[in-house]
């Protein structure tokens, strides 16, 4: 746990980066199951002294994952969605961090209590104008394969 605790925000968010890529060619273990949770918890604890410009890359990446592994983690999502209300933070993402997010929040994570969140996600795609409903679906896909 000592070791654990000392991860960065990044480190967290590639380790479940990791686990959920590989959700289709082994299955997820015990281990990973409890691990999650842990993980997001952390990220959840360690988000406040976290600056915007990190956290930009790091919600796309956490966000994406659990939306792909199906986990629907309230505290981390909450946290994501509080913390992204702020027009600092969503003007920082890149266009796949935001197509990732708003894809997530979407169509996997359609709670009510996510639709200002969703609002403030669509106005900031609005704002940008080159972010198209296709680069938003094919997000889940992970940057590389979004530009293709």
């Amino acid at each position: 746990v000592q070791r654990a605790d000392a991860m960065t925000a990044q480190h967290i968010a590639n380790t479940l980066w990791g686990i959920s890529d590989m959700r289709h060619a082994v299955s997820i273990s015990a281990f990973e199951r409890d691990l999650i949770p842990t993980l997001a918890e952390m990220l959840t604890k360690k988000a406040p002294k976290v600056s915007d410009d990190e956290l930009g890359f790091v919600f796309p990446q956490v966000v994406r994952a659990f939306a792909l592994l199906e986990i629907n983690h309230r505290p981390l999502l909450k946290m994501v969605a509080a913390r992204g209300q702020k027009q600092s933070m969503l003007r920082k993402m890149k266009d796949w961090g935001l197509c990732v997010v708003t894809w997530s929040y979407t169509d996997v994570f359609q709670d009510a209590e996510f639709s200002e969140f969703r609002n403030s996600l669509r106005a900031e795609i609005a704002r940008r104008g080159t972010i198209t409903e296709d680069m938003i679906s094919r997000s889940q896909l992970g940057p590389d394969e979004w530009q293709t």
